[in-house]
């Protein structure tokens, strides 16, 4: 009786040991995980991960005003934590690259994969005397651990990706400006 229940407890310990997941290492380096379903993963680091992660801005709509032009925005959330408060400004360009307006807009609590739609104005100039919107963030972002207070305009500009757009051309403002 006594060795059936040391034989059951070992195979009972066996199997558990058996079916836990293992890492491995790549000939090349790489470090994988094992599963005991039979699949495996690539391990990435994770602080890569998250860097690769931003939200991306869509410019999806112009609309003619009597005097300006309205632009339809959509912000989409693929970061990690919620967006409480980002607030990006957005200039419009003429002819040569002058600078003719800028405004602001707020995009607040969206959550993770989620998205909010906004739309902006630019007075005194139509849609088509538009050459180029430039985007730009204020310092006022709170996204995750980043606050307005510990938040600078470069990191939370360096939080979205900008999507091209058929409707007018659109990007982030340079860091050399």
């Amino acid at each position: 009786m006594l060795y059936r229940t040391l034989a059951f407890i070992t195979l009972t310990l066996l199997t558990q040991a058996a079916s836990a997941d293992i890492k491995a290492t790549t000939a090349d380096g790489r470090e994988v995980l094992l599963r005991d379903n039979g699949t495996w993963t690539l391990v990435t680091d994770q602080s890569d991960e998250e860097a690769s992660q931003q939200a991306t801005l869509t410019l999806e709509k112009k609309f003619d005003l009597a005097r300006g032009c309205r632009l339809g925005l959509r912000l989409k959330n693929d970061l990690t934590a919620q967006i409480r408060t980002l607030v990006l400004r957005f200039t419009a360009y003429k002819d040569d690259n002058i600078p003719f307006e800028t405004v602001s807009r707020g995009f607040s609590y969206i959550k993770p994969t989620a998205s909010q739609y906004q739309e902006i104005s630019f007075r005194g100039i139509s849609c088509d005397e538009i050459s180029a919107v430039e985007v730009s963030a204020a310092r006022n972002c709170h996204v995750g651990e980043l606050t307005k207070y510990s938040a600078s305009e470069e990191r939370c500009l360096e939080m979205i990706d900008i999507s091209a757009s058929d409707v007018l051309p659109i990007a982030k403002r340079s860091s050399a400006d």
